[in-house]
């Protein structure tokens, strides 16, 4: 889970820092979590799924931040 939570930490660092795409980083986002499914406990799956959730939630707000596609930024 550690392994989960470093590894997504530094694809939304790489996301907000432009050097990710959103459909890339959604990409590696949905890579990481594949990876980390079959070795959960299901004690570890409430956790996990609070982490996705607040993942999703600090991508989402960076995409609302950046406007719509080929608008520039303010």
């Amino acid at each position: 889970m550690e392994v989960y939570k470093r590894e997504t930490q530094e694809v939304i660092k790489r996301f907000l820092d432009h050097r990710l795409s959103f459909p890339d980083c959604v990409a590696a986002l949905g890579t990481a979590l594949a990876d980390v499914i079959p070795r959960l406990t299901a004690e570890q799956m409430t956790p996990l799924r609070a982490l996705m959730l607040a993942n999703n939630e600090r991508v989402m707000k960076e995409m609302e931040r950046r406007g719509p596609p080929g608008e520039t930024s303010k």
